[in-house]
């Protein structure tokens, strides 16, 4: 390489060093010693007479030792100043003056955990068996018609997921994010796609009919075992060639439904891809300064690049990496180009 070219690419390596670096998203997981509580009406309307409509109670409550989730809702709902109220067969009968009956016939209160309505009753679900852990979510809803209305449908034996699904991660193309969010119930194989060599992704599956457990698992599809699972919304590390499954419905796990029969299982296979993001040669998923400056050593002869190196390094898509990609980048990250 001639001096003209060496001192072309330390001018603009010392250019580009002055320009910001893409940030990074986050995986919204929690890790602290917490689970999410929200207490809710959106089926019995003021309009038709309710106290109150919408969500009461949006918090995240620290779990104790002794805890199961009856105990997390009952205290979460008095410590946030709210009237009470448990039925002489345990359950919780009515919140802030809203209580079972208040509408119709069919009206009540019902929990779930990790949007599942618990085959038991809620006080079955206890930190010290293992059922309710940190990071969990237990939502206390109001129904006008036994669950109907809330997504638990006794002697419907649909296993599928819903078409709204969310997946959420450092480094996972928009494009899978967006076709989460649009999922098709009935298709069963899709793909994942990131953009580092590894990410870390949390999905929040939804079954139509929430009587059914819907199970995450990395790779080893295992029901019969309990807790190979990953649990809803926690973050787990994939890479290409990775499966991901998502079973609903496995005759092995306790259902709301099981007493109206066997349901068979729906399961979900999501490949992972890598697809690099243009110009991220240093494989961090993010296309930055430091990946202008690895191109920038492969021209001073510091470093060489495989094939799949110079394809992402060829910034301009002429065939070639020269300085013209080097100064592309330089102009994309000073956003004077797209």
């Amino acid at each position: 390489m001639n001096k003209q070219i060496k001192k072309t690419v330390s001018v603009i390596l010392a250019v580009v060093m002055l320009l910001s670096v893409v940030g990074v998203m986050n995986v919204a997981a929690q890790t602290d010693n917490t689970v999410r509580v929200i207490v809710r009406n959106t089926n019995y309307k003021t309009a038709d007479g309710a106290p109150w409509e919408g969500v009461l109670i949006d918090e995240n409550i620290a779990l104790e030792t002794d805890d199961s989730v009856e105990t997390v809702l009952e205290r979460t709902i008095t410590d946030c100043g709210y009237q009470l109220t448990v039925s002489a067969y345990g359950y919780i009968s009515s919140v802030n003056n809203l209580a079972e009956y208040d509408n119709n016939g069919s009206g009540g209160w019902m929990a779930t955990l990790n949007d599942w309505f618990t085959a038991d009753s809620v006080s079955a679900y206890t930190v010290a068996n293992g059922e309710l852990q940190p990071g969990d979510e237990i939502v206390m809803m109001y129904t006008n018609s036994w669950g109907y209305d809330c997504g638990s449908y006794y002697g419907d034996f649909t296993t599928t997921l819903t078409s709204s699904q969310v997946i959420k991660g450092a480094f996972v193309s928009k494009d899978t994010v967006n076709a989460f969010n649009n999922f098709d119930p009935a298709v069963t194989q899709g793909e994942i796609i990131i953009t580092a060599e590894q990410a870390q992704i949390a999905l929040y599956p939804e079954a139509y009919n929430k009587n059914y457990q819907v199970r995450t698992y990395l790779n080893d599809y295992q029901p019969e075992v309990n807790g190979a699972e990953i649990r809803r919304g926690r973050s787990f590390t994939v890479k290409d060639g990775d499966v991901v499954y998502v079973g609903v419905g496995n005759p092995a796990w306790a259902s709301m439904n099981s007493w109206a029969g066997t349901a068979e299982e729906t399961v979900y296979a999501f490949t992972v891809s890598y697809v690099p993001v243009k110009g991220d040669l240093d494989g961090d998923g993010i296309f930055g300064i430091n990946d202008a400056t690895e191109v920038q050593r492969y021209l001073a002869d510091f470093r060489t690049l495989t094939d799949s190196e110079f394809s992402v390094a060829d910034f301009n898509e002429d065939g070639d990496v020269t300085v013209d990609d080097v100064t592309k980048m330089q102009r994309v990250l000073a956003e004077y180009e797209e």
